[in-house]
């Protein structure tokens, strides 16, 4: 893998884990609000929304642990190259998922 594409991927990492971060501080954000409810079927309402918006919180810090961990693996000599087999991963499935290890 090239330097110029070693700087794209890490580019488009950043640029994710930036967006990321701010998605997941969003649902947090949501998640915590306590609101009076009007009746119960409201009460149930913001539940599920509070329950999507932690399940989403919970995905999306997944996804920044990886994100930070293939950041620290990008300008070592053996990123794009397959953990299991030891050939090199395809520049196409790299960027389609850059997270591959």
């Amino acid at each position: 893998m090239t330097h110029a594409q070693k700087t794209e991927i890490k580019a488009y990492l950043e640029n994710k884990l930036a967006e990321l971060t701010r998605v997941v501080d969003e649902n947090n954000e949501q998640t915590a609000r306590a609101e009076a409810c009007a009746d119960q079927v409201e009460f149930a309402s913001r539940i599920a929304d509070a329950d999507m918006s932690l399940r989403l919180s919970q995905r999306g810090a997944r996804q920044i642990r990886l994100i930070e961990e293939t950041l620290k693996r990008v300008d070592d000599q053996d990123f794009g190259i397959c953990d299991l087999c030891g050939f090199d991963i395809g520049e196409a499935r790299i960027k389609a998922n850059p997270t591959a290890s």
